[in-house]
């Protein structure tokens, strides 16, 4: 079980007590950002997205990674958790992180945003997602490769 108002929680196999916080609730210095912020808490992505939003809206977080595997854990959360990303929190621009070639695809189409979920249960690739939340005046340096639903993460 995940507290979506922080405190004590159990978790799925009811072994461990983990205590959580919502990132709205830290008292942030006024007029601070955050650059880049990577969240890897084994499925419960959706869960801490959800604890920043008013962060988000804010737009006080510039950058986004996060792990996405749909394929070992509950997938309903994960079939959520790009969509909640693009509309809920705004982002601009979606990428794929493939970690065991080191490359990155984007920005995703929206052909791609559409089949991903079920492309990545099928193929398990190891994945993580970055979003940009910011439009910035510099040229991007970030080298991409376009993502091709059928051949990307081979």
């Amino acid at each position: 079980m995940f507290s979506l108002r922080g405190g004590e929680t159990t978790s799925s196999n009811g072994t461990s007590r983990v205590s959580t916080i919502r990132l709205d609730d830290v008292e942030w210095p006024q007029q601070s950002s955050i650059l880049m912020l990577k969240i890897d808490v084994e499925g419960f992505e959706l869960n801490a997205l959800r604890s920043a939003e008013k962060l988000f809206r804010e737009k006080r977080i510039h950058h986004l990674i996060f792990e996405y595997t749909a394929w070992w854990t509950d997938r309903a959360p994960q079939k959520e958790l790009i969509p909640f990303v693009e509309k809920t929190l705004g982002a601009k621009q979606l990428f794929a992180l493939d970690r065991i070639d080191s490359t990155v695809y984007g920005p995703l189409t929206r052909y791609a945003l559409n089949r991903f979920h079920d492309v990545h249960v099928r193929r398990h690739p190891q994945t993580d997602i970055y979003a940009t939340f910011i439009e910035s005046g510099v040229s991007p340096t970030l080298k991409v490769q376009p993502y091709k639903v059928i051949s990307s993460f081979a």
